[in-house]
Parts: C-alpha cells; sequence; structure tokens
C-alpha cells in the first residue's frame, strides 16, 4: 500500500517594491522630521534616491519651494564633506577631463579659486579682487569691470547673467583670449573643492551663503530664510531634510499556498517554516525578485499556520498532488 504525501494550504504574504513614474526633472519631497545627518540620509535611501542633490539655481529655486511655508531654518540636502580636492566649474560641470589650460607650474598652493590672464588659468586666493568674466547663455561671455573678489563675482553673474566663465574647449580658450586680451585678470568659474553629494553626483553646483563654507562642519544645511543659501554644520543636529528621487511604492499581496510534505514531517513547527521560506526566497531570487521583494507568513489569531487539506491513499502507480520547492 502506497501513502501520498499529505497536502497543507496556508497564506503567504509578498511584499514587493515598485517606483513611481518620474519626469525629466529631479524630484524633491520635504521631511518635516528632525533627524541627524546621517538618519536623514538612510531614511531618503530607503524611501527615494537619497538626500537631495542641486545642479543649478532652478532646482535651488524648486527646493526652496519644497519646503513648508511655516519652516523658518535650515534643511540638511546631500552635500557634506569629501576626503579628496578637485578643480570644477562653478556653472556645474565636471572635473577637468578633456581640456585644461593652466599656466606652467599651475595650479599650485596659491589658492582656491583661478583667474584668466595671458590666456592663462592661474590659481589665487579667492579673496583677491578682479574684473570678472560671466557666462550667458544668450549672449556667451560678458565682461564686467568692476573689482570683486570670486565669491561676489559668482553671486553677480548668477544675478545678471547664467555664472560665471566656463572653458571646456580650444576654441571658447581663445574666443575667451579674444575678449580679454591683454587687459585685466579676471575670475573664471574654475575652483577647488572637497564637497562631494551622497549620492555621488560628480556635478560642482555650490550655493554657499555669504562667507561660507567655514571650517570644522562636514554636513550642508540649506538656509529657507537666505534664499536657499547653504552652510555646513554639525551633522549631529537635529534637522528636518530634503530627499529626491521618485517615491518607492510598496505593494503587498496575498498568495494561497499549497505545500506537501510526509506523515511525519509538521509544517507548524516554526523551524520548518523558516525554512520553507528560504526556500522561497532562493526562488525568487533566482528570478531576479529577492531584492526587492520581502516573504513572511500570514497567520489567524488562534489557528495553525497550515490547515491539512486531505489524505489520500492508493496504490504506488498514483500521483499525488504536490507543489515542489
Amino acid at each position: 500500500m502506497y501513502v501520498c504525501m499529505c497536502i497543507y494550504f496556508s497564506k503567504l504574504i509578498l511584499t514587493g517594491i515598485l517606483w513611481s513614474s518620474s519626469g525629466l526633472s529631479r524630484q524633491y519631497h520635504y521631511i518635516n522630521e528632525r533627524m541627524p545627518w546621517s538618519d536623514a540620509q538612510s531614511y531618503c535611501r530607503s524611501r527615494y534616491t537619497d538626500l537631495a542633490t542641486v545642479d543649478d539655481m532652478n532646482d535651488v529655486s524648486r527646493l526652496v519651494k519644497t519646503v513648508d511655508a511655516g519652516y523658518s531654518g535650515s534643511v540638511w540636502i546631500g552635500l557634506k564633506s569629501g576626503t579628496q580636492s578637485r578643480w570644477g566649474w562653478s556653472k556645474g560641470d565636471n572635473t577637468l577631463t578633456q581640456y585644461s589650460g593652466w599656466k606652467p607650474g599651475k595650479p599650485d598652493g596659491e589658492g582656491k579659486c583661478v583667474y584668466f590672464a595671458y590666456g592663462f588659468w592661474i590659481n589665487s586666493p579667492c579673496s583677491t579682487r578682479l574684473f570678472v568674466v560671466c557666462y550667458n547663455e544668450s549672449t556667451g561671455y560678458n565682461m564686467v569691470n568692476v573689482w570683486k573678489n570670486w565669491t561676489e563675482a559668482q553671486s553677480y553673474c548668477r544675478q545678471y547673467h547664467t555664472d560665471l566663465a566656463t572653458i571646456r574647449s580650444s576654441e571658447e580658450q581663445n574666443q575667451l583670449n579674444s575678449i580679454v586680451g591683454q587687459g585685466p585678470w579676471v575670475w573664471i568659474g574654475l575652483f577647488l573643492d572637497s564637497w562631494e553629494w551622497s549620492d555621488q553626483w560628480s556635478l560642482f553646483f555650490r550655493y554657499w551663503a555669504t562667507g561660507q563654507p567655514s571650517q570644522g562642519s562636514d554636513c550642508v544645511g540649506m538656509l529657507t530664510n537666505d534664499s536657499g543659501r547653504w552652510v555646513p554644520d554639525s551633522c549631529d543636529l537635529q534637522r528636518p531634510f530634503v530627499c529626491h528621487g521618485d517615491e518607492r511604492l510598496t505593494k503587498k499581496q496575498i498568495v494561497r499556498l499549497k505545500l506537501s510534505s510526509d506523515e511525519k514531517s509538521n509544517l507548524n513547527d516554526p523551524l520548518t517554516q523558516t525554512a520553507v521560506l528560504n526556500k522561497i526566497s532562493e526562488k525568487l531570487k533566482s528570478t531576479g525578485l529577492e531584492s526587492n521583494s520581502k516573504i513572511s507568513w500570514r497567520k489567524q489569531e488562534g489557528e495553525n499556520m497550515f490547515q491539512k487539506e486531505t489524505k489520500r491513499k492508493g496504490n504506488s502507480n498514483k500521483n499525488c498532488d504536490d507543489t515542489n520547492l
């Protein structure tokens, strides 16, 4: 006499993560909970993409509007102190990977901001007062014959044009040289920076408040009461914060599961149930779903997890209706 395996039923909860659709612009989400910077980062990474990253002045404007109108203070964004200094452009362009026009022997340790003179780039202290070359998306390079330090020059160009001048090719270098000629030294948008974005975004747009960044603080907050300008602050301070990215949508699905076992096995034993879940997780992983899904048993109060359906007897040629895991 052949004994078929017993058939049991239970319910399994599958929880998966879906992503909402996104537009072309980075989506910002104000979180009105006060947390240290690292906790805010973890929160954003678990529910969105990361703490807010900013590309340009349009992003600054959208970021400020995201914060609740009733809040006046600092909110965490994704900028933090890095371990490596790099040269980048004020407008946000990446590091100097394609073209550079340094004067021989430069850059050196003389300063973190760069001016243009006699066809070369020369680094100098940012407090030096020089004339300025702005870049305008409509009109190109524009000379500004007013003495300013580098930070003042950046603010002026962003207010009246697009930003300080960026030079990305020998053609642009020659164009700027024809404008400046043998005239005054002029600030351009190149500067040395050691800050980095939490999501590892490589662009160099910065929007510091006057006199910033200061030494000694490693995390950056945005001042809602100063047109969205940025200040370094202690990472341990509790602040609201802004995340970026599409919101993750959690979808929960309950599946009725049918398993089979021999009569010696107890599917209501917690160790056995854990082993079954592990086996199911392996199956999900093989399909690429395991990393974005969580599974758990659903149990009705006062009932066993598994309910026995039938027990059939027959000859050895009779097939059992079972689920293979």
